[in-house]
């Protein structure tokens, strides 16, 4: 079962981390996120001190009792930041005081302190057996914290189902999970309150014992990991998608940006010199920057597609791609051959198709530039010539 605490304490922070970015992005000046972010880093960091540390460790720094305060503050915290996160009324300073889950979050953590002042040392370090639970102070203790526990639970768990039905497919499969989850832990601790008092008395844990309901609680508990991993799997799976997709074009485009770049080698933007050395990662600006060099080496070729598609014309009712490309390494071997001189021109390339709808402009310069580079390569793979033809340039 440590296994799953050190799921949950992973998946906590690792989102806190995600939502990092974004916040430095927008100057910690977006309450959301940024209420996100402490909830997330608060049940993250309650998590590692209650279930993960020893309670050796840092009471041995402070004092006793100190890990099982942290612990609680930060839980207690980091749920009751959800609810504002959730509840989209992020706290201000006018009405801090005013919100009445925050003043039963602060009330109840001030109580659960003063349990553990009033305990003696030896008690301080308690747990949930016999010996324990036999203290009134121990029980208060364990009932107002639960108190909040269930409160906070299913307060966020109806808040994420409410998000979960307006949202996104995704969306809804994750916030469904992790409503289920929540509920699951409000229900287990609901039952551990009974558990404290009933134990002894009433005979509950014969039937329902308090290892049942912590593996219920694990349960619970992987389910909403499971359902705050969804959306970064599923951003991560449509990233490396694009990745793929953009990689592929930029790699479409290398037949004709080879061409042109030994024709006019200043067609490469400048970068910097001590990054070149590395693997693009960002093929979203490679491809868009392929695109504008190979569009500034066909604005320049420009005189020769004119001469070319003079002295061979296209002809009548053949396909429009094979002649585009055929005109296109005519005009290459020109600029290679007989006219050395670099006679730029800016005429726009004759055979670049205006887009027609949303951001088509560059989306159908880009599949035809893709086209055309597909057909160079084609034709000179098929007629058995390298990349050496314009060697005179």
């Amino acid at each position: 079962m440590r296994s799953v605490s050190l799921v949950a304490t992973i998946t906590l922070l690792c989102g806190a981390a995600w939502t990092l970015p974004m916040l430095i992005r927008h100057r910690f000046r977006s309450p959301l996120r940024l209420h996100l972010f402490l909830s997330l880093s608060l049940l993250g960091l309650g998590n590692l001190i209650g279930q993960l540390l020893a309670p050796s460790t840092l009471d041995g720094i402070f004092f006793t009792g100190f890990t099982k305060i942290a612990y609680n503050i930060a839980i207690l915290s980091g749920l009751c930041t959800m609810i504002c996160f959730l509840e989209e009324r992020p706290l201000r300073r006018w009405e801090f005081a005013g919100r009445w889950d925050v003043r039963f979050c602060l009330i109840c953590l001030a109580l659960m302190i003063t349990m553990s002042a009033l305990l003696p040392p030896h008690l301080r370090a308690h747990t949930f057996t016999r010996p324990y639970l036999n203290d009134w102070r121990v029980r208060t203790f364990y009932d107002v914290g639960g108190a909040f526990l269930i409160f906070g639970y299913a307060k966020c768990a109806v808040l994420a189902l409410r998000h979960a039905r307006r949202g996104r497919l995704v969306a809804r499969l994750s916030l469904s999970s992790v409503s289920v989850g929540l509920l699951g832990l409000s229900l287990s601790c609901l039952f551990r309150i009974m558990w404290v008092h009933d134990l002894a008395r009433r005979g509950y844990g014969r039937y329902i014992t308090y290892e049942a309901d912590f593996a219920f609680g694990q349960i619970a508990t992987i389910l909403v990991c499971a359902g705050l991993s969804l959306p970064f799997f599923a951003s991560g799976a449509q990233f490396l998608r694009e990745r793929t997709v953009h990689r592929a074009q930029f790699l479409d485009l290398e037949e004709l940006w080879q061409r042109l770049v030994l024709l006019y080698p200043e067609l490469i933007l400048d970068q910097r010199r001590e990054y070149r050395w590395l693997p693009s990662l960002d093929y979203t600006s490679a491809v868009y920057r392929r695109y504008v060099e190979c569009r500034d080496g066909l604005i320049r070729l420009s005189p020769y597609l004119q001469r070319a598609s003079r002295e061979a014309p296209p002809a009548a009712g053949a396909p429009v791609e094979p002649d585009l490309a055929c005109l296109v390494d005519r005009a290459l071997r020109l600029h290679g051959a007989a006219y050395g001189g670099d006679t730029a021109s800016s005429a726009p390339a004759v055979f670049v198709t205006p887009g027609t709808g949303r951001d088509a402009d560059y989306e159908s310069d880009l599949a035809d530039l893709i086209a055309l580079s597909r057909r160079l390569r084609h034709m000179r793979s098929a007629s058995g010539e390298f990349m050496a033809l314009t060697t005179d340039a």
